[in-house]
């Protein structure tokens, strides 16, 4: 992987790997939904700058994950995965029960995504990069159409402010 640092949040990391032509999101930690929410505002503002159709997803250092962030992220985040452009993601599930149901709940919610879940990082790697040999190594992320863009910055500012109102920030996610 050549993976350039796109944005952190607490418990995430966000990279562009180049090599591969994907985006690989990397949590850690033992996570709150305070740090949870704020960490997928952080995630959606790297997909406003740019379209990553391919995504490596890693829950591999996730420590724990408290039961009320599944249903937040199902029906408050998983929705907007389309209007974010995503085609394929290779989620690895954290080796806690509740996030492997969570990674189910998601393929199985999101029927139109080409998705599949691993136990290591490794198998993920491998899929990823052999389930569309269309994607060229070594290029920048696509443009999106404009409209797409503008709309997809629409809803991200929806949700920085609805977390706003939730008292959900920075501080607040790096206390978590």
């Amino acid at each position: 992987m050549n993976l350039k640092h796109l944005c952190s949040a607490p418990h995430v990391n966000v990279y562009f790997d180049s090599w591969n032509n994907w985006l690989y999101v990397e949590w850690e930690g033992a996570l709150t939904l305070a740090a949870v929410q704020y960490a997928c505002l952080e995630v959606a503002e790297c997909f406003v700058k740019h379209a990553y159709p391919r995504v490596l997803h890693s829950d591999a250092q996730v420590t724990s994950l408290p039961w009320e962030v599944v249903p937040w992220l199902t029906h408050a985040f998983f929705p907007y995965l389309e209007l974010a452009g995503i085609e394929q993601l290779a989620w690895v599930h954290a080796p806690v029960v509740r996030a492997l149901g969570l990674a189910k709940q998601v393929h199985e919610q999101l029927p139109h995504l080409n998705i599949s879940v691993f136990s290591d990082l490794e198998d993920a790697t491998t899929w990823l990069q052999q389930s569309n040999p269309a994607y060229v190594r070594g290029f920048a992320p696509p443009p999106r159409p404009v409209a797409e863009e503008t709309m997809l910055a629409q809803s991200v500012a929806h949700f920085k402010q609805s977390l706003a109102h939730m008292g959900v920030d920075a501080e607040l996610a790096a206390r978590s």
